[in-house]
């Protein structure tokens, strides 16, 4: 026992005990100045808004801020966005994100895909429009046929004025005039209220009443028409306005969400008494 207490005063014990902790110490701060180093721990940098760029410039624009990014998807095609051309970002722009993180891209396809276009033969107009919008194909507007039968697609032509067959291969993308079957005589369809909605909703929402865009005006500046607002509409809405089925309806537009809202009820003490 006393042997032992002696060697651990010994110099040579000391010794070795010191150069331990000393090389525990050097490993322990390599260890923490590569993790600083590595990890940019307390640096982080503003994710730029890339999207809509096209790649080539999306990465200078990253790599200016010393950002990484790798393209995971490129074959949702996205209409309207040119072909290459950056249409979802993750981490999203704006975001906070660690000096060299690498963000994950979406680029619209550099080829449109084809798809067959949906049976439509005798369906109704609402289940055709949803049918071609899946595949990503555009109702530019419906022409109403005096028919026996309401609401019914008779014929589908394309852009280049053909008779598009069922399940004949088109380009995500085109453009096609749906003919619906309007009963034997004139009829009428209830005008319905955009006001407020999206751009696009109400496109959707004219085409659920057999109705046609109209005219779009725009007011002030717009970026987006798709994600715009209808500030207004004519004909005007009317409980029971009714139009002739393949009528068009004027539009304008606006970028501001509050100037195209309208409320659903006034207060009751601000109603005329």
């Amino acid at each position: 026992m006393k042997q032992w207490i002696l060697f651990l005063f010994s110099k040579t014990f000391l010794r070795t005990a010191l150069f331990s902790v000393l090389g525990v110490l050097l490993v322990v701060a390599g260890v923490l100045w590569w993790m600083h180093s590595t990890t940019h721990h307390g640096k982080t940098v503003s994710v730029p808004d890339i999207r809509l760029m096209q790649l080539s410039e999306a990465v200078e624009a990253l790599e200016a801020v010393g950002l990484n990014y790798e393209v995971i998807d490129s074959t949702h095609y996205v209409p309207g966005v040119k072909e290459g051309a950056v249409v979802e970002v993750f981490p999203q722009a704006y975001a906070e994100v660690k000096l060299g993180r690498t963000l994950f891209l979406s680029t619209n396809p550099s080829s449109l895909p084809k798809y067959p276009l949906p049976n439509y033969k005798d369906q109704l107009v609402s289940y055709v429009i949803s049918k071609f919008q899946d595949k990503g194909f555009f109702v530019d507007s419906l022409v109403p046929i005096p028919d026996l039968s309401h609401d019914l697609v008779l014929k589908v032509v394309d852009s280049k004025g053909v008779l598009a067959a069922e399940q004949a291969p088109y380009q995500t993308g085109s453009h096609f005039v749906l003919y619906v079957s309007a009963g034997e005589s004139d009829r009428n369809a209830f005008l319905p209220d955009l006001t407020g909605l999206t751009y696009a909703q109400a496109q959707q929402t004219l085409m659920t009443y057999s109705l046609n865009l109209g005219a779009t005006i725009i007011d002030g500046e717009i970026n987006d028409t798709a994600a715009a607002f209808v500030l207004r509409q004519f004909p005007e809405f009317n409980t029971d306005a009714e139009v002739p089925v393949g009528s068009s309806v004027d539009l304008w537009l606006t970028s501001d969400s509050t100037a195209a809202y309208v409320p659903d009820a006034l207060p009751v003490d601000s109603l005329p008494q």
